[in-house]
């Protein structure tokens, strides 16, 4: 059974989670060829090779021109079942966006089918779901861990005037699961981020017992003093390895 390890070292968001899972072994060009297959305005995905603190990571960009369109959570639902990919990974993408749309609607106070996202953010966020669900479908992972989640602090600009950080979305999303805020005046974590978390994780804590087979490195944007990255740890499940004595020093 093949286990992904969220290891949020600088909280997380969709494009970070992407990048990671490309890096640790998801094919770009096959995760891009579903993506294609949304029936969604034109958008273009950008992969770059970027080092943080001296970590070698991909940051991936997704460019799109919004022209006001407003979707609903009942107009994405279809949407996402409309799109041709694997069962599995549908199942993923439809449990995160459920996640994040309950989420929107407890907070905004609205019926879940009622909630609505401007164009720009819908593509955005559903370009970082639906890639993240494939790629997790591509490499076989069947469970999925993280650890403690950093949510930065302070205050963001939004559309709507200052927010706080961690957003209301965010705090409700990981209601139940270990947060900090790691004294950070930046947004570490955001609501996509957070409601791939909701959608998929497990369980939060220490990295399981696991045969390591690979990682990947997912870059966000921020400027920070230590690296700017989410790491996605691959591997099989396994039990912990009896300790080897240690040699006599001569």
């Amino acid at each position: 059974m093949r286990i992904a390890y969220f290891d949020c070292i600088a909280g997380i968001s969709g494009d970070m989670a992407l990048a990671a899972l490309i890096d640790a072994g998801a094919d770009f060009d096959e995760v891009r060829g579903h993506l294609a297959k949304l029936p969604l305005e034109p958008f273009d995905l950008e992969l770059a090779e970027v080092e943080e603190h001296g970590i070698r990571a991909l940051r991936l960009t997704v460019r799109t021109s919004s022209v006001g369109v407003i979707r609903t959570y009942g107009s994405i639902r279809a949407l996402l079942d409309e799109a041709e990919r694997p069962p599995e990974a549908r199942a993923i993408a439809r449990r995160i966006f459920r996640a994040l749309a309950e989420a929107e609607a407890k907070v905004h106070r609205k019926y879940v089918e009622a909630v609505t996202f401007h164009e720009a953010d819908a593509v955005d966020s559903l370009v970082d779901v639906v890639g993240t669900a494939v790629a997790l479908t591509l490499l076989g992972v069947s469970r999925v861990f993280s650890s403690a989640v950093p949510t930065g602090l302070g205050m963001a600009r939004t559309e709507h005037g200052a927010m706080p950080i961690p957003s209301p979305v965010v705090v409700e999303l990981l209601t139940g699961a270990p947060v900090y805020s790691k004294g950070t005046a930046a947004e570490l974590t955001t609501a996509t981020g957070a409601a791939i978390l909701a959608g998929c994780v497990e369980g939060y804590g220490e990295l399981p017992p696991i045969v390591v087979d690979a990682v990947g490195y997912g870059a966000g944007t921020h400027r920070l003093d230590f690296p700017d990255v989410l790491r996605v740890i691959l591997g099989r499940e396994g039990p912990v390895p009896e300790p080897t004595a240690s040699r006599p020093v001569s």
